[in-house]
């Protein structure tokens, strides 16, 4: 797929991804995705009796500040489960990190891992990645496509998508990416899959939209019946576009 095209890009967004170490390849396995204002969160999580530390954590934290996230970011290469208490404490440090690279509080942080189980998590790599990643973030198309590949596992190619509507006369953009080849069953279909939009919309009203959508498309996939551990669907919208706030749900 082709990179998107700046008019593609919703705005008070940036992105930069980086190789930290994580993959045996010396790919890019870390991205991150910054709102320049606090933007709605809504996220799905992953349904498995066995969830992974950045899982219990990004809940928490979504919970607590939905009203004013301000970042994800996405580790590949390791998928933090399964890893105790310093599984929690790596997932927790890079919250922390982040928060203090780009200027907020942890809880307004979501934290997502995907690759091996049950191995130790080099979070050390890292902490030493984060300042740098966080200095390069830009709204480029570029900064988005490198996002998509840092995420991936056993995809074989990166998957994105992006579409735009007018309300009242101001252009709202939604650009989102997930990864997800294998282990893919309701309910999640085991992905990460991330949306951000500079629609103005209440956290409540997101969270609802978010649900109505996973259950006719994540909640209908199947590939081999397996489920995991890791499953993260989150959506941020920052209200950029200085479109009217939306308050009212139509059915799909």
């Amino acid at each position: 797929m082709s990179t998107p095209r700046p008019s593609q890009i919703p705005r008070g967004f940036r992105f930069a991804a980086t190789a930290c170490g994580l993959k045996k390849t010396g790919g890019l396995d870390l991205a991150l995705i910054v709102s320049d204002v606090p933007a709605c969160a809504a996220a799905l999580f992953a349904t498995n009796l066995v969830q992974a530390a950045p899982v219990v954590l990004s809940r928490e934290h979504v919970r607590t500040a939905a009203r004013r996230m301000r970042a994800i970011v996405v580790n590949s290469g390791n998928a933090n489960c399964c890893t105790g208490r310093e599984g929690m404490r790596a997932s927790q440090d890079t919250a922390a990190r982040t928060a203090r690279e780009i200027g907020c509080k942890p809880d307004e942080v979501v934290v997502c891992s995907t690759g091996v189980i049950g191995v130790p998590m080099k979070v050390e790599r890292i902490l030493s990645a984060l300042p740098a990643l966080a200095s390069s973030r830009s709204a480029r198309g570029e900064s988005f496509d490198a996002v998509t590949h840092a995420i991936m596992t056993t995809d074989t190619r990166p998957k994105w998508a992006a579409a735009a509507c007018r309300i009242g006369g101001k252009t709202v953009r939604v650009l989102g990416c997930a990864k997800g080849a294998g282990m893919i069953h309701p309910n999640m279909a085991t992905m990460l899959a991330f949306v951000v939009t500079d629609a103005a919309i209440a956290p409540a009203l997101l969270r609802r939209a978010l649900r109505e959508v996973a259950a006719r498309t994540f909640n209908s996939i199947t590939v081999d019946g397996d489920t995991s551990t890791n499953d993260t669907l989150a959506v941020l919208a920052n209200g950029a576009s200085g479109a009217p706030r939306i308050s009212r749900h139509s059915p799909l």
